[in-house]
């Protein structure tokens, strides 16, 4: 499977977006923290709009660049270390609106692009995940 990786500011390999139905993007350690919608929109697992990707490059809702794809990272990247056992993914959850375009600047987030992209993941200690303990 073709698998795109996603760079953050200082060319390390932090995220992958998989070619899947979906274009389900993981952390490097194999956690399903979000994916593409309309190929452009960034929603988290969670629901959680989190922001757009344009032209090879991950943008946060303040119109800010966070990542970047090999074409388009604006610095030597690193080698790309093993992936870890890519994790199952759970339910996604309805999508919520998303934000109103920004205007697209040149400016680096300060935000961690692992950070920006964990921001939707399901939390372990939702209700649902709760419940499914419960039962166990």
């Amino acid at each position: 499977m073709i698998e795109t990786t996603i760079f953050n500011k200082n060319g390390d390999p932090v995220a992958y977006i998989t070619a899947d139905f979906r274009s389900t993007i993981f952390l490097w350690s194999g956690t399903p923290v979000a994916y593409l919608y309309e190929k452009e929109y960034i929603y988290g697992i969670n629901g959680q709009h989190l922001g757009w990707f344009r032209n090879g490059i991950l943008f946060n809702n303040d119109g800010e660049r966070i990542g970047f794809t090999f074409s388009t990272c604006p610095v030597g990247i690193a080698k790309e270390p093993v992936k870890g056992k890519k994790q199952a993914v759970d339910k996604v959850r309805p999508r919520w609106q998303a934000r109103i375009h920004p205007k697209f600047v040149f400016n680096f987030a300060e935000q961690a692009l692992n950070d920006f992209l964990a921001d939707g993941q399901i939390s372990p200690n939702s209700v649902e995940a709760s419940a499914k303990k419960s039962l166990d």
